[in-house]
């Protein structure tokens, strides 16, 4: 059974005649009828009773007539956005701050590129206030976020990757030697942070004490800046996974962690776009796709 033979049945069942579905199908009408008898015996089963001048369906008949048009307007339908995926072209803006998480987000531009190949992809550098102004002003499609950040007006996906923080730092500094940072060590510290306002909260937190207590020298919207001033000498509390340790420079994790999410987010009220839309769907294959790896690794073990 293929497309072909149940299109032609359904036309003869429409017009209820071999004569006139062998000429709306710009088939001779032999031709057809050795279709329609193939398709009988492959199902074992007489389909039209062909005793009266009209041809009916019998009740197999029937039944087929049902399914064969639910299986046609699949295809169609099936065409049709296949088509439509196809063609697309445009820009794709994201707006995204410096994290890890985003590697999974690039796995999907990725996939989608490939696919797509007329459409361009503009990521843009920004800390989470600058990338929910880009939103708001429509100068971006998608943002990626280190939480906590507004997200007021915002629909969201929590990537699985969290962010976790700890303590840039020399080598051979007063931290020399050193696994980790607790709370204890950030009593006297002069430090650089990110420019992320709404971090003061699960700092302060994790600290135990306002966050305003902490000796912050200076703010960085670049860690890979920060870096060379902690080559210099200085600290940076930051999230890991951006800056390589090297035998200049070490990660300190947080002592106890501290983690925190990462979201892309889009405007809830933003109109419905076939570009966007379909890159949303990507995303959402690649997440079940890690999703059920991870599900895998876990009961393999």
């Amino acid at each position: 059974m293929d497309i072909k033979s149940l299109r032609y049945f359904v036309e003869i069942a429409r017009c209820k005649s071999f004569t006139t579905a062998a000429q709306r199908l710009f088939v001779t009408q032999p031709t057809l009828s050795r279709q329609i008898a193939d398709l009988e015996d492959e199902l074992g089963q007489t389909l039209f009773d062909r005793s009266t001048r009209r041809i009916e369906l019998t009740e197999k008949g029937i039944f087929l007539l049902h399914r064969a048009q639910s299986i046609l307007e699949l295809v169609e339908s099936t065409k049709r956005e296949a088509i439509s995926t196809s063609e697309l072209s445009g820009e794709l803006t994201i707006a995204a701050g410096e994290t890890p998480a985003l590697s999974l987000v690039a796995e999907a531009l990725q996939d989608f590129q490939n696919r797509h190949q007329n459409v361009t992809v503009r990521l843009l550098s920004a800390n989470a206030q600058d990338a929910a102004s880009q939103l708001r002003m429509g100068t971006a499609d998608f943002a990626v976020f280190n939480m906590p950040a507004d997200v007021d007006g915002f629909s969201y996906i929590t990537l699985p990757q969290q962010n976790r923080w700890g303590l840039l730092t020399r080598r051979d500094g007063p931290f020399a030697g050193k696994t980790d940072a607790t709370s204890k060590d950030f009593d006297e510290l002069a430090l650089y942070t990110a420019r992320q306002e709404r971090m003061r909260e699960p700092l302060a937190g994790w600290l135990g004490r306002p966050f305003d207590t902490v000796r912050v020298i200076g703010t960085y919207t670049l860690l890979y800046n920060a870096s060379l001033l902690v080559r210099a000498g200085a600290h940076a509390l930051c999230i890991d996974g951006i800056v390589r340790p090297d035998d200049e420079i070490a990660f300190l994790p947080l002592s106890p962690a501290l983690k925190t999410d990462v979201v892309l987010a889009w405007p809830s009220a933003a109109p419905a776009r076939t570009l966007t839309d379909t890159f949303l769907k990507t995303l959402r294959k690649r997440l079940d796709a890690t999703q059920k790896a991870d599900e895998f690794t876990i009961s393999d073990l």
